[in-house]
């Protein structure tokens, strides 16, 4: 069986939990946590990156 929750501050919080016969209200069950893992982007990207002469003032509102 599999679960699926969030975590939220110090609590975790399901959000997909299966319900069956097996398990009743008060019943004790384990539970396993796995972090999933994320999808790799499926575009490329890249590092954005500002100089920092580009970010002076003088240059900025200099007039050529």
């Amino acid at each position: 069986m599999k679960a699926q929750g969030i975590i939220r501050g110090a609590n975790i919080v399901l959000k997909k939990a299966p319900a069956g016969e097996k398990f009743h209200e008060g019943d004790r069950v384990e539970v396993i946590i796995l972090p999933l893992e994320k999808k790799p982007h499926r575009f490329r990207t890249f590092k954005l990156d500002v100089k920092k002469g580009h970010l002076n003032r003088e240059k900025i509102y200099a007039k050529s």
